[in-house]
């Protein structure tokens, strides 16, 4: 289980955390403060709403097996392509704060403000 106080990510001076919705770390949402809670305070953003330069090696429909083993090494191959993706956003000067703001003027977090998102793009 991640822990809620540990650090995703630090690079380059920038920081990240796990967005969490109860107990539960969310999967694709990080946050520029530790602890935060999804929906509770506009802290956080949706990885997959960075620009595409960053997003190369990302795999967006993670694969799950009926073997609990298997499960997390994919989840730990997973969270480490995030790490990647958020090092070349980092290396590039990519403005966190400005992500958190679009996700959030775009209809807030959640698979619903996701799915508002997906729809409006096309």
């Amino acid at each position: 289980m991640v822990n809620r106080r540990k650090l995703m990510l630090s690079h380059g001076g920038v920081k990240l955390y796990h967005s969490w919705k109860g107990a539960r770390a969310l999967t694709w949402w990080y946050a520029l403060e530790p602890g935060h809670e999804a929906e509770g305070g506009g802290r956080d953003f949706d990885i997959r709403n960075l620009p595409e330069a960053f997003l190369s090696g990302l795999d967006l429909d993670m694969a799950r097996t009926t073997d609990a083993a298997e499960t997390l090494k994919a989840y730990d191959r997973m969270l480490e392509a995030h790490r990647e993706a958020l090092r070349r956003a980092i290396g590039a000067g990519h403005d966190f704060e400005a992500s958190v703001a679009r996700d959030h003027r775009k209809g807030g977090g959640g698979v619903l403000g996701w799915l508002r998102r997906a729809l409006a793009a096309r």
